[in-house]
């Protein structure tokens, strides 16, 4: 006789003895005629001896019939229904921490209706952290590899955030497996699926969690995910792609210094609400846009501006949850002002540099310009006057420190090859371009090259001399023009630059 599929016993037996794994999770996920809330019912009762189901299965090589029945009796507790009993959050650890992935695979909506209840769980033990570790177990042990986005992964952020309790290995995660699959799959409950929101969700809380850790370049393709993610069905953008769009462009300020171009297939609905909004205004008025006329122009306008538009909408961004970032763009704003003056200025003053910025005291305009120095934000120097004297960035190029030395002749006294400077280089170069001016001239006197020049044009056979000295005395279509170095001057003294 077939085990009966209708009593919690009947279940325990198929679940212990199926050497077909597919056929039992079809067997567990069809309801038959009782209807779902019957069979999670039956999922969620004792065994008829009054034994807890749970004590007879092993979590690894029944993690199917374990997920089924863990899924069913959180569910059902917290819908309260009386008589359920709740399982152990030992069991619950345990579960997470050593379930077999394949097996889960075969009922994952099972595995986010789990998921969907650890939070809960973890706020009736008075501590909503302990889900964290449980979470990102089953989101990264449930798909073959990190990267495949599931239901769970948005769970978990959203949990971190919610408690302020970032761990490592969530930022490992965001990281180092950005999301390139889908875990996508098809059974009775479609609600479980993975949606269109659940990936904007992912994305958007992903950037936020990324900004608050300081790794602004990862946080701003998660925004830019967000904000770009195609809607279905030709709808309009979403609520969350304005958020996103709103972050993405204050943490540009805050860490390139400005707005930048976004993707071309970003949404100009959003670009039209955004432009209309009061970030708009702080984002021109910051240091780094392309906007002078609402920086403002002289000492200090452009930052005293972008104080006074964010007291002035302080509200709008408490409200949406912004305002700490953009209080960091005003202490940000200096920073930028300071790195538009290198180009201008070679030499100010701290107070000059103060006026600019805003700040009178001297000493904390010195501590920000040190900061900036060390950071390698800007190449400079303080002197003990407290001129700040500002440097060009060291070019590059593609010869060695022994393949400079011939060039320099006898340094100055006291100056070693690795400080040269720029007029010691200079002077190098000017002595090479009359070292070969003067080459130059004496080959053009010399007899012997100029009866070699005109032989080798008249013997060419195309034709007599002429004044240039392509064939017949023509010069060269483009196509013709020598090789690089095949009328190179073979000499040792003769030194050739790509």
């Amino acid at each position: 006789m077939a085990p009966d599929s209708q009593s919690i016993d009947g279940l325990i037996q198929q679940i212990t003895t199926s050497n077909n794994l597919e056929a039992l999770a079809h067997t567990l996920r069809t309801p038959g005629a009782s209807g779902r809330d019957v069979r999670e019912f039956i999922l969620a009762s004792s065994l008829s001896s009054g034994q807890d189901p749970l004590s007879v299965l092993d979590i690894r090589n029944n993690t199917l019939g374990v997920m089924y029945i863990l899924s069913a009796r959180l569910h059902m507790y917290f819908n309260a229904q009386s008589g359920v009993q709740r399982p152990l959050w030992a069991t619950v650890v345990q579960f997470c921490d050593n379930f077999d992935p394949e097996q889960a695979r075969l009922a994952p909506e099972r595995m986010i209706m789990l998921a969907k209840s650890l939070t809960r769980y973890a706020l009736d033990q008075g501590n909503l952290k302990l889900a964290i570790p449980l979470l990102y177990s089953l989101a990264t042990r449930l798909p073959i590899t990190p990267s495949t986005l599931t239901p769970i992964h948005p769970i978990l952020l959203l949990t971190a955030l919610q408690t302020r309790h970032i761990t490592p290995e969530i930022c490992i995660l965001l990281v180092e497996n950005p999301i390139d699959d889908l875990f996508m799959f098809t059974g009775v409950y479609s609600e479980d699926n993975l949606s269109y929101n659940d990936n904007l969700f992912y994305h958007y809380l992903g950037g936020i969690i990324l900004t608050k850790m300081g790794n602004y370049a990862a946080a701003l393709d998660y925004f830019e995910t967000a904000l770009t993610a195609p809607s279905t069905h030709n709808s309009p953008p979403a609520g969350l792609q304005l958020e996103a769009l709103k972050k993405l462009r204050l943490v540009q300020c805050i860490a390139l210094g400005g707005p930048q171009a976004l993707p071309k297939y970003t949404s100009p609905v959003l670009m039209r609400i955004f432009k209309a909004s009061p970030y708009q205004h702080l984002i021109n008025a910051f240091p780094g846009s392309p906007h002078p006329k609402d920086r403002g122009e002289g000492s200090s306008s452009g930052n005293h501006r972008l104080r006074l538009l964010v007291n002035k909408d302080r509200e709008l961004y408490l409200s949406e949850c912004n305002l700490g970032l953009v209080d960091l763009l005003v202490a940000e704003a200096p920073k930028w002002i300071i790195k538009r003056l290198t180009e201008t200025y070679v030499t100010l003053g701290l107070a000059e540099i103060g006026k600019y910025i805003g700040i009178d005291d001297e000493q904390q305009v010195r501590a920000l310009v040190l900061n900036m120095i060390e950071s390698k934000t800007i190449l400079a120097t303080i002197s003990d006057s407290g001129i700040v004297t500002f440097h060009d960035a060291p070019g590059t190029v593609d010869i060695s420190v022994e393949d400079i030395r011939p060039l320099l002749g006898a340094l100055p006294t006291g100056i070693g090859l690795q400080k040269v400077s720029v007029p010691i280089l200079l002077e190098a170069m000017q002595r090479q371009s009359a070292h070969l001016a003067q080459l130059d001239m004496e080959t053009g006197r010399s007899k012997e090259f100029i009866s070699k020049a005109i032989k080798t044009s008249g013997n060419s056979g195309m034709g007599g001399p002429g004044p240039g000295f392509g064939a017949g005395g023509t010069f060269p279509d483009e196509d013709e023009y020598p090789t690089p170095g095949m009328y190179a001057i073979d000499r040792e003294d003769t030194m050739m630059f790509g």
